[in-house]
Formats: C-alpha cells, sequence, structure tokens
C-alpha cells in the first residue's frame, strides 16, 4: 500500500472497529431481550466463526504455546466472557454495557499488567483510571435512563467480570505473543469443542422457536462481524497508524454505543448517563495512553 494511503485505510480500519463494536453491544441487547436464549447466541458465535477460520486452522494454530494456555487465552473471549457479556445485558441497556466493560477493560488490563509483566501504569494513566472510576460511579447510580431496571447492579457487576476476562486475554495474548490471526482461529474453534456438547446436552435451547431473521442477525454478526472482521481490522488498524491512536479510537466505543441504542432499541441515556459516559471517554484516552500530539 502507498505510504500516503496507510494512514488513511489504518484509520478507517479504526473507526470500523468503532463501529463493529459498538453495533456489537446493540445487537447483542437486542438478541437477549428478543426469543434466543444467550446459549443459543454463543453457539451461533462459535459455530459460525469456527467454520469461517476453518481453511487458516491448520496455517495459524498457535503451535508454540502448550494447551492449558490456548485454553485460558479462549475463556477470555469465549464462552465465561459471554455468559457474563450477554448476561449482564439482560439487567441493563447497552448505553451501561458500553462504558462499563469498556471503561474497566483499560483499568483491569493495567493492574494484572502491573502484576503479570511487572508493567507500572505511569501517572496520567493512573489519572485516567480514576477519571473512569468516576464515571463508572455516576452509571451506577443511574436509574433514570430508559432500560434501566431495578436490578441494574447486577448487570454492572457482570459487565465488570467480563471486561476482566477480556483483560486477562489481552495481557496472556501479549505475554504469549498470540498473534491476532492465531488468535481468531484458536478462540472460536476451542470454544465450539467444549461449549457445543455442553450446549447440545443440558443448556436452555430456544433456536426451534426463533425465527430465521433473528437467528441470521446473530450468526452473522457475532460470528463474523465480532469474531473476524473485527480482530482483522483492529490489526489493520494497529499496523497502519500505531497502538495509541487505534486505543483513542477505540474511546468511542461507548458513545457510539449509546447512540445506536436510541434508533435501534429505543434507549435514551440520561443526563447522568451522559456525564458518566464523558468522563469514561476521557479517562479511557488517558488510561490508554494517548497524549495530544503524542504516539507512543
Amino acid at each position: 500500500m502507498p505510504a500516503p494511503v496507510r494512514p488513511l485505510f489504518g484509520w478507517l480500519a479504526a473507526f470500523g472497529v468503532v463501529v463493529i463494536w459498538a453495533g456489537w453491544i446493540v445487537v447483542s441487547r437486542l438478541g437477549v431481550v428478543q426469543t434466543l436464549t444467550i446459549y443459543d447466541m454463543m453457539v451461533l458465535r462459535f459455530l459460525v466463526a469456527a467454520v469461517a477460520v476453518a481453511p487458516f486452522l491448520w496455517r495459524h494454530w498457535p503451535r508454540h504455546l502448550r494447551w492449558w494456555q490456548i485454553a485460558l487465552i479462549s475463556c477470555g473471549q469465549g464462552a465465561p466472557y459471554l455468559v457474563f457479556a450477554f448476561g449482564g445485558l439482560q439487567f441493563a441497556p447497552a448505553s451501561h454495557a458500553g462504558i462499563m466493560m469498556n471503561g474497566t477493560l483499560p483499568v483491569f488490563a493495567a493492574i494484572l499488567g502491573w502484576l503479570w509483566l511487572k508493567d507500572r501504569p505511569d501517572r496520567w494513566r493512573g489519572a485516567g483510571m480514576a477519571v473512569i472510576l468516576i464515571g463508572c460511579g455516576l452509571i451506577g447510580w443511574d436509574r433514570d435512563s430508559v432500560g434501566v431496571g431495578p436490578d441494574a447492579w447486577i448487570g454492572h457487576l457482570m459487565f465488570m467480570a467480563a471486561a476482566l476476562f477480556v483483560a486477562a486475554n489481552l495481557i496472556g495474548t501479549k505475554a504469549w505473543q498470540l498473534t491476532p490471526m492465531q488468535a481468531m482461529v484458536s478462540i472460536p474453534t476451542l470454544n465450539l469443542l467444549w461449549f457445543g456438547p455442553l450446549y447440545l446436552a443440558f443448556l436452555p435451547k430456544a433456536l426451534a422457536q426463533s425465527p430465521w431473521p433473528e437467528i441470521l442477525l446473530q450468526g452473522a454478526y457475532q460470528g463474523l462481524g465480532a469474531s473476524v472482521v473485527g480482530v482483522l481490522f483492529f490489526a489493520a488498524a494497529i499496523r497502519s497508524i500505531g497502538t495509541s491512536p487505534t486505543a483513542a479510537m477505540m474511546a468511542m466505543v461507548p458513545g457510539m454505543a449509546a447512540l445506536l441504542a436510541i434508533p435501534v432499541l429505543g434507549e435514551w441515556p440520561s443526563a447522568l448517563a451522559w456525564t458518566g459516559l464523558i468522563l469514561t471517554t476521557g479517562g479511557i484516552l488517558l488510561a490508554t495512553g494517548w497524549r495530544s500530539g503524542q504516539r507512543r
């Protein structure tokens, strides 16, 4: 790719990731309030993604890792993560999910990186994490947004648990040098191998009662959008514009999710939620290492 075109391509790829990830929150919220169970959505995600990456499985399987390492990384964006993410969306609206999951993710990642990789956060990242916690605290008090019920706090705790799993996945990926392609082929394949039989034998299902448009939407978006296209766009953005600018773009995900949820779900955030969103977005920018005029 010509040098002048590469940055433009990188910014477009980063924006594509923002739209895909924000859309994933909204589509997942739509799924949990319709006919499918969260376990249906999980198996659709793993099945579609595993079929899509099957041609690349042999070439990109992470053979340099042991099975327990691959299993731990796969949990970070696999079934355990999705149980908490989808489960939380049963109690709280999409705007809360976008803020709580994407906001606490850099906090957990910084803590695990400090403990695991001895990567101590600097004062700016520490300040960003403090701002994030204030913003998430405001979300915890929000009761006026559309879609917020009396048990929203359960959803908030589940969102933070989901963020903790993703943070462990990111730190493990960095520590054990897993490439994006290796993660893309191993995570859905391994999760399908163990979760598929468990789903068929024991878990509640509603696929037979669900309309085909709902099944196709969840299968395509969960299995292809978030699991394949989003990963490729993210890797392309990092290669083209760098890690810090890409991370800065990811700060747009909570706001984009809140905006998309208005026309799709009719979930209007309250003034308190908007305030928490603004604070969390600013905190994410600091916590991920972005400085004005600086590329780290």
